[in-house]
């Protein structure tokens, strides 16, 4: 029996052995784990200290620079003070605008129509030419057309003479009075196609409507046209319109007479003037507006029917207004300040805003006549900083109000 259970006992021994071998394994790696995890903490750690000990010393080095820097800067500061340009609180006249967009249009313009068919022979005038009211413009092939008239012209005058023969007979007591009445309505039908032979050969000259521009040539020579053709466009360009659309509301501060500035997009460093001529006596219920037309002076040739316009016309004027350049003020947080000067700084003051045009804008409130305010520089200032005024800028400020 102890021979039966010997190798079940050595079996035992060596897996208990095994087992011991694995726990001397585990131990011997979770010991070596630590020891490397410790080591890697203090070479951190000794790393840190040493940043932070040239960080420390670098930012003592820096910081002394540093300071003396600003130190220096303020200094500068203080002596140099900004500068800046200034712009005097002025009076004058501010008008309020209405600006609306139009259309060139000329007075009269019309679309010149074929009255006869036939090949054009002749054209006489080209695009751009100023004709006369009544002027030939082209020529048709008129063989046909004076043949016809050739031809009733004949029928004309032996109706005539018949005429006159029965007339003879019935004053004598020759012819009845019905013959007498057949022969005249026979003369005056015949006096009437002559007519319009004479009509129809006139159409193969075609005339200007009106005088005015031609605008548009669509014929050419050679071409044969039909009664009803499209043959030229004229446009009588003495005066040139600008009709534009203004609210109701607005169109109560106008009147006939009335000035307005026109300045074309194509152009729109130049202006041009005119006049309201008309005011549309009703409202569009559409657009709840009113059709108001301005006449172009004349003597104004650059401008041409078709090109784009915006007419500003007055409403509404402030005499003797505040006034002081646009780019004087400064936006910030839904309200308006201005750096008002303030013997040798400035100080940041709140204003009110009324009308204003391209250049000026009126001042309701927060200055007053003797201020002179900011207009370039102010990026570089705040409330209370020293400033130095450049000499060019009362000159500009001068020239500006001259120019008013």
């Amino acid at each position: 029996m102890s021979a039966a259970h010997a190798p079940a006992g050595r079996r035992w021994v060596r897996g208990l052995a095994g087992l011991l071998v694995l726990a001397l394994i585990a131990s011997g790696i979770w010991f070596a784990l630590q020891k490397r995890g410790a080591t890697e903490a203090a070479v951190a750690a000794s790393g840190a200290d040493s940043t932070a000990t040239d960080s420390t010393a670098t930012t003592e080095k820096s910081g002394s620079r540093f300071s003396f820097g600003r130190g220096k800067k303020k200094d500068k500061s203080k002596s140099d003070p900004v500068p800046v340009e200034l712009a005097a609180v002025v009076r004058r006249d501010v008008p309020s605008f209405f600006t609306g967009t139009a259309s060139i249009e000329a007075e009269q313009q019309a679309d010149v129509l074929a009255k006869a068919s036939g090949t054009v022979l002749k054209l006489l005038v080209e695009e751009g030419d100023d004709v006369s009211d009544g002027a030939v413009l082209l020529e048709l092939d008129a063989i046909e057309y004076e043949a016809r008239r050739e031809e009733s012209r004949v029928r004309a005058e032996s109706q005539r003479r018949e005429f006159e023969r029965i007339r003879s007979l019935h004053e004598k007591g020759l012819a009845s009075d019905r013959e007498f009445e057949e022969s005249k309505l026979l003369m005056e039908t015949a006096q009437a196609q002559l007519h319009v032979s004479d009509i129809t050969l006139g159409y193969t000259r075609v005339r200007a409507p009106f005088a005015g521009r031609v605008t548009r040539r669509i014929v050419n020579a050679g071409q044969n046209v039909q009664v009803g053709t499209h043959l030229f466009s004229i446009a009588d360009l003495q005066p040139l319109l600008a009709r534009i659309h203004m609210p109701e509301k607005e169109v109560e501060r106008i009147r006939i007479g009335q000035d307005v500035r026109i300045v074309p997009d194509a152009r729109p460093d130049e202006s041009f003037t005119g006049r309201v001529t008309l005011i549309a006596p009703a409202v569009d219920m559409r657009t709840g507006t009113i059709k108001v037309t301005v006449a172009i002076d004349k003597g104004q040739e650059q401008l041409r029917p078709g090109a784009f316009v915006r007419a500003q016309i007055t409403t509404d004027v402030h005499p003797l207004a505040m006034v002081i350049p646009k780019r004087a003020l400064v936006s910030e947080g839904g309200e308006t300040f201005v750096f008002r000067a303030a013997a040798d700084s400035v100080v940041r003051v709140r204003v009110e805003t009324g009308y204003t045009d391209e250049r000026m804008t009126e001042i309701v409130a927060g200055l007053s006549d003797a201020d002179r305010v900011v207009t370039v520089g102010q990026g570089a200032i705040r409330h209370g900083t020293k400033v130095r005024e450049l000499v060019a800028a009362r000159t500009d400020t001068a020239a500006a109000v001259v120019r008013r």
